[in-house]
C-alpha cells in the first residue's frame, strides 16, 4: 500500500496549492493561514515566478500539490512516516527558512524538496522509480517529479505543450546557469533591438492605444462601434465620441460622463445603421489594406486613419488622453514601414511572408470558427498594420538569432531561442484585434485570458487594444532585475515575466536531468505502449482533458504559428524524429494534430468521442504500468456526469480505485465558483491496474450484500475519521466529499453477475450506504448521539439533513449532486427544498423556512425545537431550556444535536452558542 492510499496532509497541501494559483493579492484570513503554516508572521505578498509565466497554456495545476501527490504515490505506507516528516520531505522546512529570510509568503514550489530525506524514506535511488505524465500540458507534474529525483517522462500531443515542457523541465535541468546567463544577455539584446527597430512608431508616453471598429457611412461620416467606453472604473473616466455633422469629422474626448451615443443611428445624417454592416465593411477594408501593405503598396498607408480609428491613448493608470495628429502620423509611418519591409525582402530574394503567420485558420478550429464566417481566413489578418509590423520585426530577429545561436552553442543556443520565441508569442497574446479592455484593472484583457477563457471561442468585438510593444515585450521577458534587492531577502520576484521563471528553474533544476532516463515526447497518449516498455512505469500521473472543457488545439494554434515562424531554422532540433511519435505530422505543419486529441461532447449530448479516446489511453496505460503501479488521475471537471463516467471507464478497463483526495487545483477566486457549481471537483483519484473483483450474484444475496455494505461503510468511516481527527470540523466539507468519493471507489472492487447491471448499479448502492455511514459517523463521533435511523424518517428529513450538512455556508450545493442524492435516497422532494438556482448550483431553503413550511416532518420539528430552546434559554435561562429538551422526543433531540454539532453556522449560531446549546441538549429527551 502506498502512502497516498492511506494518508495525505490535505489542508497543508491545499493551502500551498491555492497560493500557487493565486495572483495579485490574497485575503487576510488566507495570508494568516499560510503564515501559521510557515511559522512566521507579517510576511509580504510578492509576485512569485510561476511556471505559467513562461507561456499561456490552459488548465494549469499547482506545482506544490503535484509534488506532494507524486511523493505520496511513490512512498510505501508506514506508520513511521508522520505528517511532519512527509511535509519536511516535500520542502516545508526549506519554505519556512526562505520565508524567514525573505519576509515573504512562499510556497513549496519556491524551494526544493529535501531530496536526501526523500531518498532515505524510499530506501533506494529515486531514479529507480519511473513517473510518467502522458498529457503533461503546462508541466507541473513532471517538473515536480524531476525535482523529487524520480526518472521523469512526459509528453503531449500538442506542439505548444511539448515546447513548454522542454522550456520548463528539460533545458533548465540540462544547462542550468549557462542557459540563464546566455538567455539574460539575449533577452536584453532583444529588448534593445525592439526599441531601435520599433520605438519610432509609438509615442514614448503611451502604454496602450484603444481602437474602435469603425466604418464610413453612406453619408461620408465615420461611425465607431463605441459600445464600451469606460476606461477607468475607479475614476469614472470614459472615452466620448464627438461628431461634427457639418464637416463629417469624428473626434474623441476623455470625459467623466457616460456617452449616450448609439451606433444604431448615424450621428451625422440620422439614418438607421446596422452594426453588422459596419463590422462587415471594416473587416473588408482591414483585410484589403493589410494585403496591399504586405505586397509593398506604400501609397496605401495614407488610408490607414480611415480604417483604424484611434479613440484614446493610455499613459498610465487613471491617465488617458485623446488622440492627436502625431498618433495618426505614427500609425501611417508604421504602415509605410510594413510595406517597405515587404519590398526590401523581395529585393533580397526573400519574402516577408516567411516571418508572418500566413497559414490558414483551419476550418475545424472551433475557437476561431466565428471569425472565418466574417471573412478572416488567415492568422496574419488578426493584427492591425502596426501590430503586424512589430510581429514581423521580432519574428525575423528571433529567427536570425535562433540560427546563429544554434551554430555557436548547439542545443543550448536552441534553448535560448525557444525562450525568445515564447516571449514574442506571449506579448502578442496582448496585442491583436481580438483583445479587450479591462476598465477595472485598467489593463489589456488578453485573447486567451478573456474571450477564450470565458466562452471557449473568440469573436471580433467593438474595440481592441494596440499595445506599445516596447512595454509588452520587456514585460513578457522581464530581463532586468532578479532577486529582491532589499537587505536580507533572497526570494525571486516577478511582474509576470519569463526570465525570472527561467532563473528559478535553472537554479533549482540544474544537474537533475539524466540523459537516457528522463525524456520529453510529442506523442499520442493512446499509444504509450509504442513508446514505453511493457510494465515499466511505477506511477502514471495525469491531468487529462475532460470532454469540451478546453479546446486545447483550437486556442494554441494561434500561438503555434508564431513560434513556428520564429523557430523555423531550428525546428528539426527541437522536434527530433525520435521524440515526435505522431504519424503524418511534422513541425512544418501549422496545424496542431487535433485528430489525436482526446476530446468530445459530454455523454448527455449523445457523443462517445471522449470515452473512446480516454479508454484508449487507459488501455495503453494498463500495458505499461507495473503490476504494483499506480494510476493517479487529477479530476477537475464541474459536472457530476463526468465523475460518473470517469469511474465507469476506470471500472470497465479493469482499474480499482483505492483512494481519493480533494486536492485544490484552481486559484482561490475560481475555486469559489467551482465549489458552488460542482461537488466532486478538484479531486485526485488513485487507481490500481488489473484488480481482482468480488463477483456478486445478486444484491439480494444476504452474505455478499452484507460484505459489500460493510466494506463500503468501513471505507467511508475510516476516510471521514482520518480528516476530522486530523483537522477537526474546519475540514468537514473536504471530509464529506472525500468519504463519499471513497464510497464510490470501493464499488470498483466488486462486479455483478451478467445481466444484473454494471458499475452504475454498484455506485448507486455504494452512495446510499456512504450517505448513511457519513451521518452515522457524525452522529456518533461529533454530536455524541445514538445511531440515527435515517431510513425510518420521512423523505424531506432524509434529503434536507444531508444536503444542509453538505452545503456551503450560504446554503448552496451543486444541483447535479443534489439531484443524484435525491435519486439515491428515493426522496423525490428536491424541488420543495429549493430556494433558488443559478450556474449549476441551487440554494436550499433556510432552516427557518423549512420549519415553517414542513412543520410535520422530523427535520421541521427538530428545527422548531432548536429555535424554541434557543429562545427559552435567552429569556429564562438554563433550567427552563433543559426542561423543554427533557419533554421533547428523543429522536428529535438527537437530530437537533446532529444539526447543531455540524451545521451550526447555517443556523447563524456562534461557536459559543453552539457549545451552550449542545450542553442543554445533552440532557436528552423522552423515549
Amino acid at each position: 500500500m502506498k502512502l497516498i492510499e492511506k494518508e495525505f496532509p490535505l489542508q497543508e497541501v491545499n493551502l500551498f496549492a491555492e497560493y500557487d494559483m493565486t495572483f495579485k493579492y490574497v485575503k487576510r484570513e488566507f495570508r494568516e493561514s499560510i503564515e501559521r503554516l510557515l511559522n512566521t508572521s507579517e510576511l509580504k505578498f510578492r509576485g512569485l515566478p510561476k511556471i505559467h509565466n513562461l507561456m499561456y497554456y490552459p488548465a494549469r495545476r499547482p506545482p506544490s500539490a503535484a509534488r506532494a501527490v507524486t511523493l505520496a504515490s511513490a512512498l510505501e505506507y508506514s506508520p513511521n512516516i508522520s505528517k511532519e516528516i512527509f511535509l519536511k520531505a516535500v520542502g516545508l522546512e526549506n519554505a519556512r527558512k526562505l520565508a524567514r529570510e525573505s519576509r515573504s509568503l512562499v510556497t513549496l514550489y519556491m524551494v526544493d524538496p529535501d531530496r536526501e530525506l526523500v531518498k532515505k524514506m524510499l530506501g533506494r535511488d529515486p531514479k529507480e522509480i519511473t513517473v510518467v505524465d502522458p498529457m503533461a500540458g503546462g508541466g507541473s507534474i513532471p517538473l515536480e517529479a524531476l525535482r523529487l529525483g524520480f526518472r521523469t517522462i512526459a509528453g503531449d500531443y500538442n506542439p505548444l505543450a511539448y515546447l513548454i515542457l522542454k522550456a520548463t523541465i528539460e533545458f533548465p535541468a540540462k544547462y542550468g546557469k549557462r542557459l540563464l546567463e546566455l538567455l539574460e544577455r539575449e533577452a536584453r539584446d532583444l529588448v534593445r533591438y525592439a526599441k531601435e527597430a520599433l520605438g519610432k512608431f509609438y509615442d514614448e508616453e503611451a502604454k496602450n492605444y484603444l481602437f474602435f471598429i469603425s466604418a464610413e457611412h453612406e453619408c461620408g461620416g465615420i461611425i465607431p462601434l463605441a459600445r464600451h467606453t469606460l476606461l477607468s472604473k475607479s475614476k469614472g473616466l470614459h472615452v466620448k465620441p464627438v461628431f461634427n455633422k457639418e464637416n463629417k469629422r469624428l473626434m474623441f474626448q476623455i470625459s467623466r460622463e457616460s456617452p449616450t451615443f448609439s451606433p444604431a443611428i448615424c450621428p451625422y445624417c440620422g439614418k438607421s445603421v446596422s452594426e453588422g454592416d459596419i463590422r462587415e465593411k471594416w473587416i473588408k477594408e482591414h483585410i484589403k489594406l493589410i494585403e496591399d501593405l504586405i505586397e509593398g503598396k506604400i501609397e496605401r498607408a495614407k488610408d490607414a486613419p480611415k480604417v483604424y480609428i484611434l479613440a484614446t491613448a493610455q499613459l498610465a493608470k487613471r491617465r488617458y488622453r485623446a488622440p492627436n495628429e502625431r498618433d495618426v502620423q505614427l500609425l501611417i509611418e508604421a504602415c509605410e514601414e510594413l510595406a517597405r519591409s515587404a519590398l526590401r525582402e523581395r529585393e533580397e530574394g526573400k519574402s516577408i511572408e516567411d516571418y508572418l503567420p500566413l497559414a490558414e485558420i483551419p476550418e475545424d478550429n472551433n475557437v476561431f470558427k466565428g471569425l472565418r464566417s466574417y471573412g478572416f481566413k488567415y492568422w496574419y489578418q488578426l493584427y492591425n498594420p502596426r501590430q503586424l509590423l512589430a510581429l514581423y520585426k521580432l519574428v525575423k530577429y528571433v529567427r536570425a538569432r535562433a540560427e546563429a545561436l544554434s551554430k555557436q552553442y548547439g542545443e543550448l543556443g536552441v534553448a535560448v531561442a525557444l525562450y525568445l520565441a515564447l516571449s514574442v508569442a506571449k506579448a502578442f497574446n496582448y496585442n491583436n484585434i481580438l483583445t479587450q479592455w479591462d476598465s477595472g484593472d485598467e489593463s489589456i484583457r488578453d485573447l486567451a485570458g478573456s474571450q477564450y477563457a470565458l466562452g471557449k471561442s473568440v469573436d471580433l468585438g467593438y474595440d481592441y487594444m494596440d499595445a506599445n510593444v516596447l512595454v509588452t515585450l520587456p514585460w513578457a521577458l522581464e530581463a532586468e532585475g532578479g532577486e529582491s534587492e532589499e537587505e536580507g531577502e533572497g526570494v525571486e520576484t516577478t511582474r509576470g515575466g519569463l526570465v525570472p521563471v527561467v532563473r528559478l528553474l535553472c537554479n533549482r533544476l540544474e544537474g537533475l536531468w539524466k540523459e537516457g532516463l528522463d525524456e520529453i515526447y510529442m506523442w499520442d497518449s493512446r499509444k504509450l505502449h509504442e513508446c514505453l516498455p511493457e510494465k515499466s512505469v511505477d506511477i502514471m500521473e495525469v491531468d487529462p482533458p475532460y470532454y469540451e472543457q478546453h479546446d486545447y488545439a483550437g486556442i494554441t494554434e494561434f500561438f503555434w504559428v508564431i513560434l513556428q515562424q520564429a523557430l523555423w531554422p531550428v525546428l528539426g532540433e527541437l522536434f527530433p524524429r525520435d521524440k515526435v511519435k505522431i504519424a503524418n505530422w511534422t513541425s512544418e505543419d501549422p496545424k496542431v494534430p487535433r485528430r489525436v486529441e482526446i476530446r468530445g461532447r459530454p455523454p448527455k449530448k449523445g457523443s462517445r468521442e471522449f470515452e473512446e479516446g480516454f479508454k484508449g489511453f487507459l488501455d495503453s496505460a494498463l500495458r505499461v504500468l507495473k503490476d504494483d503501479g499506480l494510476l493517479v488521475v487529477w479530476y477537475a471537471y464541474g459536472k457530476l456526469e463526468g465523475w460518473d463516467e470517469l469511474f465507469r471507464m476506470l471500472y470497465d478497463k479493469g482499474y480499482g480505485v483505492t483512494k481519493t483526495w480533494q486536492v485544490w487545483s484552481e486559484m482561490g477566486q475560481r475555486r469559489i465558483a467551482l465549489e458552488r457549481a460542482a461537488f466532486f471537483t478538484s479531486m485526485v483519484i488513485v487507481a490500481r491496474p488489473r484488480v481482482k473483483r468480488i463477483v456478486m450474484a445478486s444484491f439480494e444475496d444476504p452474505a455478499l450484500s452484507k460484505i459489500f455494505s460493510e466494506d463500503v461503510g468501513r471505507t467511508v468511516e475510516l476516510s471521514i475519521d482520518h480528516l476530522v481527527r486530523a483537522y477537526g470540523l474546519d475540514a468537514l466539507k473536504e471530509a464529506l466529499i472525500v468519504s463519499l468519493a471513497d464510497g464510490f471507489a470501493k464499488a470498483t472492487f466488486y462486479s455483478l453477475a451478467f445481466g444484473l447491471g454494471g458499475y452504475r448499479s454498484l455506485s448507486d448502492r455504494a452512495l446510499k450506504i456512504s450517505i448513511s455511514s457519513v451521518l452515522d459517523y457524525l452522529a456518533k463521533n461529533v454530536a455524541r448521539v445514538e445511531l440515527l435511523e435515517m431510513e425510518k424518517l420521512d423523505p424531506i428529513t432524509r434529503l434536507y439533513t444531508f444536503l444542509l450538512i453538505a452545503s456551503s455556508e450560504d446554503l448552496r450545493v451543486s444541483y447535479d449532486f443534489a439531484n443524484r442524492i435525491e435519486q439515491v435516497l428515493q426522496a423525490p422532494t428536491l424541488n420543495l427544498l429549493r430556494a433558488g438556482q443559478e450556474r449549476g448550483s441551487m440554494r436550499l431553503l433556510s432552516p427557518v423556512e423549512v420549519s415553517r413550511k414542513f412543520p410535520g416532518t422530523a427535520v421541521g420539528r427538530a428545527i422548531g425545537l432548536l429555535m424554541n430552546v434557543r429562545e427559552i434559554f435567552a429569556r429564562h435561562g438554563l433550567r427552563a431550556a433543559e426542561d423543554v429538551v427533557m419533554n421533547a422526543e428523543r429522536d428529535e433531540v438527537s437530530l437537533v444535536k446532529l444539526l447543531v454539532a455540524v451545521a451550526w453556522r447555517k443556523f447563524s449560531l456562534s461557536d459559543d452558542e453552539r457549545d451552550t446549546l449542545l450542553k442543554v441538549l445533552a440532557v436528552g429527551g423522552s423515549p
